[in-house]
């Protein structure tokens, strides 16, 4: 069993759901953590848009959000661990920084997964059709994908 969710949301129904699905099953919960290798630089130069630190923003700023980003990650997965623990189901957390489509597939190959839980980040119709991006999910034969919103 896989949870996949980007550090920054609270998938508490996902992981309620996983949990559940890898103790009925009587499986093992991978619990992936996702970092977004860009969004630190994309923070940055809306810093530097908005004025808010006056000067460019400096390595020690940066380093300072790439280490905040890192902390939520590890708190979100022990926070998950602590909840599967809570049921019974042994866990074992994965953070990693990159695509999560790649992720989630070595994943699956290196665990024999048959069934992933993917957290998607729910966004307005409005930025669906401005970004004129989709979710892309990754197509892993004989692994059921399931993708929930938080």
């Amino acid at each position: 069993m896989l949870l996949l969710t980007p550090p920054n949301r609270d998938p508490q129904a996902a992981a309620r759901e996983a949990i559940a699905m890898a103790k009925s099953r009587g499986g093992e919960l991978v619990i992936a953590v996702v970092l977004d290798p860009e969004v630190i630089e994309r923070l940055s130069t809306r810093l530097d848009e908005v004025g808010l630190m006056g000067e460019r923003v400096s390595d020690t700023v940066r380093n300072t959000l790439a280490r905040e980003y890192r902390s939520r990650a590890d708190t979100l997965a022990a926070h998950i661990v602590e909840e599967a623990q809570r049921e019974g189901v042994l866990s074992e957390v994965v953070i990693e920084e990159g695509d999560p489509s790649a992720i989630c597939s070595r994943l699956v190959r290196k665990h024999q997964i048959t069934l992933a839980i993917l957290v998607a980040e729910r966004r307005s119709w409005l930025t669906r059709l401005l970004s004129g991006s989709a979710a892309r999910v990754p197509e892993l034969p004989g692994c059921e994908i399931r993708v929930m919103a938080e």
